[in-house]
């Protein structure tokens, strides 16, 4: 199979990255990945823009964000870029694991880069051409 690419551009909302979540999911399935694999890599791609929305761009509407999907040989790697303040997720502490017998010690928040994580290898890179997320996952092409 030949290498396959998608990309789309928008203004940073918590709207935008639920449609970027939901325009993934739609081409995974349209890439015939498995449908619990694409549940999962929706998940990280609307935390990954929440993340962007609420760190990188203060909350605030209106920046630049960009999603891109490519899948080779070597896997299948989704980014988000903006231009909005860095935010490194690896200088974010890991989340306490939660008892999921003791509902006091469930987090009401702060569990989106667990998520991300759970889905693949994530990178980040800040640099004067923005800042960009990008998460690398083992998946042949199919």
């Amino acid at each position: 199979m030949s290498p396959r690419h998608f990309s789309l551009l928008g203004r940073a909302s918590l709207r935008t990255a639920r449609e970027f979540a939901a325009a993934a999911a739609q081409v995974l399935r349209y890439w015939r990945l498995p449908e619990a694999r694409v549940l999962m890599l929706e998940l990280a791609v609307a935390e990954m823009g929440s993340n962007v929305v609420r760190h990188g761009y203060g909350g605030a509407e209106g920046g630049p964000m960009a999603l891109e999907l490519d899948w080779d040989g070597r896997g299948l790697r989704i980014a988000l870029r903006d231009e909005g303040a860095p935010f490194d997720p690896d200088a974010v502490p890991a989340a306490v694991e939660p008892d999921p017998s003791a509902p006091a010690t469930w987090p009401e928040g702060g569990m989106g880069l667990s998520l991300i994580r759970a889905a693949g290898r994530l990178s980040y890179r800040t640099g004067a051409d923005g800042n960009e997320q990008s998460l690398q996952v083992e998946e042949p092409l199919a």
